[in-house]
């Protein structure tokens, strides 16, 4: 028999983003009660655990100036757009993020060095997107609603909008809605991060307000961020070809307002 931990959260909801000076309006008035199967397989706890072994002796600024001499190298070859999804997905996710595990939020939070200073959510899209290579101004970005952030990401894609009855429903929609990758996903109005989705699963990233804990991977079904709200704005980041291209070329992405 599996062995279940009944786990009981009680959403002290805040928001994140300081775009409307406003924090979100859909905090729930009851406790929710998840009931988590621990035992059915083995899920990513940490960012370390994501980070890459070359890595494991460098200093943030010289990863970051090796994914932009790797990323000039490959401007003039030919490379097929899934080998260029892998590169960028490995240089945000296993190379650039990883170093900002356990940075500390703040709503004001706008540091630019991972672990030193604090770092609102919107902050740390935009800084560990540009710290990959993407040609944008991480302030401007991060100022912006969720939507419009989404929108800015997106460029010429559609961004999908999820908004079902359940927490399970919207969990079920993004699993259909996504690919294997790293994605930008907007909360309503008041809160950014990533979804990755790995092996099947759902990982949220981002710097969490809840308690102050700042940025960290969890289990979508087990974030009590993700199930205070129900409005979720959706960009592909590692499988959008007009994001890749632009990342390769340096050309700027424009901000939508």
């Amino acid at each position: 028999m599996s062995k279940l931990i009944l786990v009981i959260f009680i959403l002290m909801h805040f928001g994140c983003i300081g775009q409307n000076g406003k924090g979100a309006s859909n905090m729930p008035e009851n406790s929710t009660t998840q009931v988590i199967d621990v035992t059915k397989k083995n899920f990513i706890q940490t960012l370390k655990e994501l980070k890459s072994e070359n890595d494991s002796l460098k200093s943030y600024e010289l990863v970051k100036s090796q994914i932009k001499n790797e990323k000039l190298k490959l401007k003039n070859k030919e490379i097929s757009i899934d080998s260029l999804s892998n590169v960028f997905k490995h240089s945000l996710i296993n190379r650039i993020i990883p170093f900002w595990e356990g940075t500390e939020w703040s709503f004001e939070g706008h540091t630019s060095i991972p672990r030193k200073g604090k770092i609102a959510c919107g902050y740390f899209v935009s800084t560990t997107l540009k710290h990959t290579g993407l040609n944008l101004n991480r302030y401007k970005l991060a100022q912006q609603s969720p939507v419009n952030e989404a929108k800015s990401l997106a460029l010429n894609t559609k961004v999908i909008e999820i908004a079902e009855s359940s927490i399970e429903e919207n969990i079920l929609m993004i699993h259909k809605s996504l690919k294997n990758g790293i994605h930008f996903i907007g909360f309503d109005a008041s809160h950014v991060g990533y979804i990755l989705k790995e092996n099947e699963e759902l990982y949220l990233i981002h710097s969490n307000y809840m308690d102050y804990k700042g940025v960290e991977i969890e289990k979508i079904e087990d974030s009590p961020v993700f199930a205070s709200y129900n409005m979720f704005y959706l960009a592909e980041i590692s499988t959008n070809e007009q994001l890749l291209k632009s990342w390769i070329t340096g050309k700027e992405i424009p901000i939508v307002y």
